[in-house]
């Protein structure tokens, strides 16, 4: 069995890693919904809102992740750390999902 202890730093990294680059693909959306002109700007709201905040969960989940890990790590918590890699795990799913609706989106 692995010890959570151990792969906490990995856990660490790999969620702030990943909040990065979800924080880049918010980015993204909201330089796109810039592009529009203000009277534009209402008929693309709604589909710019709904990609914004389901990427916004997984870049909660990440942080979240990357937190917990260093909690476990600070205070010698194995059972946190354990649980950051399960919520890394969730966010890493949560991730996919965003890119492939934001592909059938486009598709």
């Amino acid at each position: 069995m692995i010890d959570p202890s151990n792969i906490a730093g990995d856990v660490i990294a790999a969620a702030t890693a990943l909040a990065g680059l979800i924080l880049v693909y918010l980015g993204g959306i909201a330089n796109g919904y810039a592009r529009y002109d203000t009277t534009q700007r209402h008929a693309v709201k709604s589909s710019y809102q709904k990609r914004a905040w389901f990427a916004f969960v997984g870049f909660v989940l990440a942080i979240l992740s990357a937190g917990l890990a260093l909690i476990g790590v600070w205070f010698d918590i194995d059972c946190l750390t354990a649980l950051a890699a399960v919520i890394l795990g969730v966010s890493l799913a949560w991730g996919v999902v965003t890119a492939l609706l934001t592909v059938l989106e486009i598709s």
